[in-house]
């Protein structure tokens, strides 16, 4: 089963894209789509990592009602906004 891309967002504003929903290229497109406001004028994105995480439908950049109680313990693309 492949978890719903997201993007998800934590409770200190961080992002993260599931690696297995999409390559890191679409994922990153995916996270940019979502900020309030324009990259690279206004600020950046920020790489940070791989890393194993739990996410939950509650955190996510995207609203998915039918999932919304479920969460996933998975490897993810680990985003940071740097705002200016």
């Amino acid at each position: 089963m492949t978890t719903p891309i997201g993007p998800y967002m934590n409770d200190d504003g961080d992002w993260w894209v599931p690696v297995d929903a999409a390559s890191f290229k679409v994922a990153r497109a995916e996270v940019v789509s979502c900020l309030q406001y324009s990259v690279p004028s206004d600020g950046h994105l920020a790489y940070i990592g791989k890393e194993t995480v739990w996410l939950d439908a509650e955190h996510e950049g995207h609203d998915d009602p039918a999932g919304c109680e479920a969460s996933y313990h998975v490897l993810a693309y680990h985003f940071e906004e740097r705002e200016r």
